[in-house]
């Protein structure tokens, strides 16, 4: 489980050093919605470089709705993630889905949106750094 916890949090960040730790990895990745022009952006960028170390992605798109991310993440361990990064939709609802994944020895990263739960990780931006980004272009 250690390994896919941590193939997970690196796959979040899209930071592998090397394709080792994620061939034959399935990752699946659940999108709390595609409203957004930057989860279309995140979501080619995490998808290119899972394909370009030998894992499998697979995802969902809850459209908006915490009852259907539940059912999604249900249906991403049926199809064989090894590891799962939620974008949740809402943080409280999200919890029976980490219940699930930690049953089956599935890691989770919470990404962008904190998970309240121990049992997962966090993974977001730095929001200092955009910042400092801003302020230079401004």
């Amino acid at each position: 489980m250690k390994r896919r916890t941590l193939i997970a949090a690196l796959t979040a960040a899209t930071i592998f050093s090397t394709p080792a730790f994620a061939d034959g990895v399935t990752v699946g990745v659940s999108w709390s919605n595609f409203q957004e022009e930057r989860w279309k952006t995140d979501e080619a960028a995490i998808k290119a470089k899972l394909e370009e170390l030998g894992a499998t992605y697979i995802s969902s798109d809850a459209q908006a709705s915490a009852s259907k991310q539940l059912t999604d993440v249900e249906a991403l361990i049926a199809q064989g993630a090894d590891a799962l990064i939620i974008l949740a939709m809402d943080k409280d609802a999200i919890g029976p889905a980490v219940d699930q994944a930690e049953a089956e020895g599935i890691p989770v990263v919470g990404y962008d949106r904190l998970i309240e739960d121990n049992r997962t990780f966090y993974l977001t931006f730095d929001n200092k750094g955009v910042g400092r980004i801003i302020a230079q272009a401004v």
